[in-house]
């Protein structure tokens, strides 16, 4: 997983359309149009994964882009590229749910308020090594139910504990400056970094290409990029050749 730094772009959907929050609160999104197209834009401009998140099912724990989704990964897998990967989160709260996606055609799943609420959900996926643990966090602690309630757990120290219960990689995303373009906070991923062995990838606060330098800098195996790729602050391309 991740044998490279890879840059991968973000589809976030919500009511069927694709959404980039600011600070990952409901309401303050900016509509991109049909995440079908995104998904397609993104691989014909060599994207090596695509970053899935069913933002409907983040906030009321329960998938609602399920079409549009199952319409991504029938276009991954049609794609003349076969090294292209989905990973899917939010709103699956089940290990059944979770292995149904993995069959269905989902590289990687992301666990974020399961993993929280029930750490051992891990193991109880038939190939946990598929299973990337989200750690969102603000203020220093890991948020979960869409970034609205706060757990007390340090994000480091999560990371380490999810990695000894199988997980291969961990999502890091920093709430505090997400979806905000006035850059990275490289420190909360360097520490995330340092904890485990598994791929970390990190996400939030992406403006710049010297931001996407940075995070790679701070040891992140993956950025997962959004806003500033759909306001064209970069293309794909350009941030590939890093």
């Amino acid at each position: 997983m991740f044998p490279e730094f890879e840059v991968i772009p973000a589809v976030d959907l919500q009511d069927g359309q694709v959404v980039q929050l600011v600070g990952g609160e409901r309401d303050t999104g900016t509509t991109y149009g049909d995440p079908v197209a995104a998904a397609r834009e993104w691989l014909g401009a060599g994207a090596e994964t695509l970053h899935l998140v069913d933002l409907d099912g983040a906030f009321e724990g329960e998938r609602a882009n399920a079409a549009a989704i199952d319409d991504i990964v029938t276009v991954c897998a049609e794609s003349s590229d076969a090294a292209v990967d989905v990973q899917l989160g939010g709103g699956i709260r089940t290990a059944s749910e979770a292995t149904a996606l993995l069959e269905r055609g989902v590289d990687r799943v992301i666990l974020g308020t399961a993993a929280v609420e029930n750490p051992d959900i891990v193991g109880e996926i038939a190939d946990p090594g598929r299973v990337m643990v989200g750690l969102d966090a603000s203020d220093g602690e890991v948020v979960v139910s869409g970034w609205t309630e706060g757990t007390g757990l340090d994000p480091a120290t999560a990371a380490g504990r999810y990695e000894d219960l199988g997980a291969g990689a961990v999502l890091f995303t920093d709430v505090d400056v997400e979806g905000r373009m006035e850059g990275v906070r490289t420190g909360p991923v360097r520490r995330v970094v340092e904890a485990v062995d598994v791929p970390v990838v990190a996400s939030g606060g992406v403006a710049t290409l010297d931001d996407v330098r940075a995070l790679r800098d701070a040891g992140a195996a993956a950025v997962v990029v959004g806003t500033a790729l759909y306001e064209r602050r970069f293309s794909l391309a350009d941030a590939q050749e890093l």
